[in-house]
């Protein structure tokens, strides 16, 4: 992207943690639309987190006015509402280079910054983590305050819980802000969730606080009767959320000895600085319940919070405030070139064209309706729609109760939160063998969501559990078919993943039942040559085969090439007659260790079939976040170097350029 000028901005070009303190109210206001505008500029041109970032602007400033990231310990939840706090840290120039190969993530990242204390891209983890420090703190005698940022959402999540249930048992300084935005990515679910709508709502208790707001506004800083008020309002908060509201998420943090404050308006830098400075006063658990408006200051992240949660580059209309300029235009990469559906589109449409014929069909999914493609089955279906919130686990059981009753349930998770439901594969499903089917969107690489979000380990830990099928189309035609095939005659525990990407283009007609256990013979050299190898691909990599194919026969190599739909089982018939050939080439998206090429490895060598292999997939490291033609080009996941890696091993080859 061009570089974004900081020479006209009024007061962003001197903003950081360090001079926060030095400006005025009214000076902080043209502050937060200055870094509005910013963020908007740069995910204009990379894309990124879009709403949650414009919604915690005032609460960021207003964080880092009252404590030192530098001693101070602050832990955002999640984490990918932590771009204001990047601006004002230590990275404002280098917020240009958001989820762009080699420049700074889309999330806390601890090897990032000194600033960033805990990295996180899965909701619930930040409770825990903070706790962690403030017992760190006690158990050594040290002296700093800890800030915990979570999202209403994570009062969806078990593992928050676990860590309240922590705290209780052992209580200690910190502070626990919850910005409760009404929507994580998509709307919240659950009881904890209504509670707080009514909550922030109740025109009783928010006429109460604006009466004691503006009475703490007009006395001195200092005044002791504001100490006094300030202990009243909390009573009164208190006695009223009792009083007018079925009081779940008071008396829950209070039984656990959480002194609880608010809701207070999030974009009030005033109101949340005297809130802080009360805080820090105490010697505590406190959580202050922050209300804030996601996409604040642009009018259609707001009107649209869950479609404009996280945005593709170019997909906003970029800021024209008059501080910013850019020296380029935008640049396109492959997310903003289709015409083509994608995957998570074709299974939208699939998954409610099969279930008008077959009532038995339920949808599932863990606070992602909209990423995984299930917004039209909700509305269509909606008493056989679960939405079950960031509870995966749960999820994964709950599917098992209703697939005992007779019914069939899909379970439409991304490949990444899915790992976190392991022992719930493992000692629910798979061990008692019960027939779910689990669809895993965003499997393999994801792009500019980095790390956090790769989809790279599902091959290796769904291969290792007895009991379960996998598999993987490598187009839109293979992914409609499978789904069809295996709810026709669903028995036991199957896996399909597919990945964050646009399909063929392929025209698509009826469904039609296949032989899923069978790997299809793509390609053929029709005359032999001195040297001869069989591709083995799976997924979307079937994409690199015919460009490999090419390289390869004009280098007087003939190939053979299969895509393998069917990662377990494997296709036991292919395999048994690899001898013949001089190289076996495996093609997949997800780590080496314990994937696709070690489960062939394993059989080959339990066979005793001896044949060169050669594993292309990711390696041992995470893999960094960027476009995914530049992650693909990088890893030397792509044609012209594969086809090298073979010539190199069957004629030892030096390297050439294609």
């Amino acid at each position: 992207m061009g570089k974004v000028s900081f020479e006209n901005t009024k007061y962003l070009k001197y903003a950081d943690y360090k001079t926060l303190k030095d400006f005025n109210y009214s000076q902080l206001e043209i502050l937060s639309q200055e870094i509005r505008d910013y963020i908007t500029e740069v995910i204009y041109h990379n894309g990124g987190h879009f709403g949650s970032n414009l919604g915690i602007v005032e609460l960021t400033i207003s964080i880092l006015r009252n404590y030192n990231p530098e001693r101070d310990k602050i832990v955002f939840d999640t984490s990918h509402q932590s771009y204001v706090y990047k601006i004002l840290t230590d990275r404002k120039e280098k917020f240009q280079t958001l989820r762009s190969f080699g420049g700074i993530s889309g999330f806390s990242k601890i090897k990032e910054s000194k600033f960033d204390h805990f990295g996180a891209g899965h909701a619930g983890t930040g409770l825990s983590a903070a706790l962690g420090y403030a017992k760190a703190r006690d158990i050594s005698k040290q002296d700093y305050e800890v800030v915990c940022i979570i999202g209403d959402a994570a009062l969806t999540c078990g593992v928050t819980f676990e860590a309240i249930n922590n705290l209780g048992q052992y209580p200690t300084k910190m502070t626990i802000v919850l910005n409760d935005n009404e929507y994580s990515i998509s709307r919240n679910v659950g009881a904890i969730s209504m509670y707080l709508k009514r909550l922030r709502n109740n025109p009783i208790i928010l006429k109460v606080e604006e009466k004691i707001d503006d009475i703490l506004a007009k006395l001195p800083v200092n005044s002791v009767i504001k100490g006094w008020i300030r202990d009243t309002k909390s009573w009164v908060e208190e006695g009223f959320t009792k009083l007018v509201s079925p009081s779940i998420v008071g008396v829950i943090f209070e039984e656990f000895g959480i002194q609880y404050i608010g809701p207070i308006n999030g974009h009030d830098i005033k109101l949340l600085d005297d809130v802080f400075a009360f805080t820090r006063s105490l010697n505590k658990p406190v959580i202050v319940h922050v209300i804030t408006q996601k996409g604040k200051g642009n009018r259609e992240a707001e009107n649209h919070s869950e479609r404009m949660h996280g945005v593709a580059k170019g997909k906003i209309k970029p800021s024209h405030f008059i501080y910013f300029s850019t020296d380029e235009g935008m640049k396109f990469d492959e997310f903003t070139k289709g015409i083509n559906k994608t995957y998570t589109e074709v299974f939208s449409e699939a998954i409610v064209e099969l279930a008008r014929k077959d009532e038995k069909i339920i949808a599932i999914t863990a606070a992602m309706p909209s990423g995984t493609g299930l917004v039209n089955f909700s509305r269509i279906f909606p008493d056989r729609f679960f939405d079950v919130g960031i509870a995966e686990e749960h999820a994964v059981i709950f599917a098992c109760g209703l697939a005992l009753a007779g019914l069939k349930p899909v379970v439409a998770i991304y490949s990444t939160f899915l790992q976190r439901a392991f022992d719930m594969l493992i000692h629910d499903v798979a061990l008692q063998n019960i027939p779910i089917l689990f669809v895993l969107d965003r499997a393999g690489i994801v792009g500019e969501d980095g790390p956090t979000h790769h989809g790279v380990f599902d091959l290796s830990y769904l291969r290792i559990i007895p009991n379960v099928e996998v598999f993987a189309p490598s187009d839109e035609v293979e992914l409609r078919n499978i789904l069809y095939t295996v709810l026709s005659d669903l028995k036991k525990p199957t896996f399909v993943r597919y990945p964050r990407d646009f399909v063929e283009g392929l025209k698509i007609g009826d469904f039609e039942k296949i032989d899923i256990y069978k790997w299809k013979l793509i390609y053929r050299t029709e005359s032999e040559q001195s040297k001869s190898v069989c591709i083995l691909s799976t997924g979307r990599m079937k994409r690199f085969v015919s460009d490999i194919c090419r390289i390869l026969e004009g280098q007087g190599v003939s190939v053979t090439a299969y895509n393998c739909i069917s990662v377990k089982p494997l296709d036991t018939e292919v395999l048994r007659n690899l001898e013949k050939y001089d190289l076996v080439l495996t093609l997949e998206d997800n780590v080496l260790a314990g994937g696709f090429a070690s489960y062939v490895l394993e059989y080959l060598n339990d066979n005793d079939i001896h044949v060169s292999v050669l594993r292309i997939g990711w390696k041992d490291e995470f893999v960094e976040h960027g476009s995914m033609s530049t992650l693909f080009r990088h890893y030397g996941i792509e044609p012209n170097n594969i086809a090298n890696q073979v010539l190199e091993r069957l004629f030892d080859k030096v390297k050439v350029s294609w």
